[in-house]
């Protein structure tokens, strides 16, 4: 009989292959990424990127996906590290669902996130989605990671 729950539960097998495959990401530092993977928990992963960067990987425990994202601060101080939900809750915000990317942007801090299907990635199809998402993180959170391109005008910062 199918599973007609909502949402669909994860495959173990999906959720295992993963896990392995970051397991190897941590191991050895894939061709495609920028350095190795760490891991954080069963589920979940960060990678630093560059000083300016920590791309997170959570597998969610329903459907075969995962949760790219990355937060930084607002004041120019740099990357954190508390998981996505831990932001949302934080901010008493909300995320931006948009396809296929989203942003979620609180008082203090601006997250951009992905969620990306499992279910027929190989290692080097994960691994490109985790690089391409690192890249689209440095030039969407340039402006508060670098210096103004400009001197800001009565106090107020210039945006991209």
């Amino acid at each position: 009989m199918a599973d007609t729950s909502y949402p669909p539960a994860a495959h173990p097998s999906t959720k295992s292959q993963i896990r392995h495959i970051m397991s190897d990401f941590g191991e050895t530092k894939h061709h495609l990424l920028h350095d190795r993977v760490v891991a954080l928990a069963a589920s979940r992963w960060m990678m630093p990127v560059n000083d300016n960067a920590i791309i997170q990987i959570e597998l969610l425990h329903h459907a075969n996906q995962a949760l790219l994202s990355s937060t930084v601060a607002r004041d120019g101080s740099g990357p954190l590290k508390a998981s996505f939900l831990t932001m949302l809750l934080l901010e008493d915000t909300i995320a931006h669902a948009q396809r296929p990317f989203g942003i979620c942007s609180g008082a203090a801090t601006v997250t951009l996130h992905r969620f990306i299907d499992l279910e027929t990635l190989s290692t080097d199809q994960l691994a490109l989605a985790i690089a391409n998402f690192a890249s689209l993180n440095d030039v969407i959170f340039a402006d508060y990671l670098s210096p103004p391109i400009a001197e800001p005008v009565a106090d107020k910062r210039y945006s991209i």
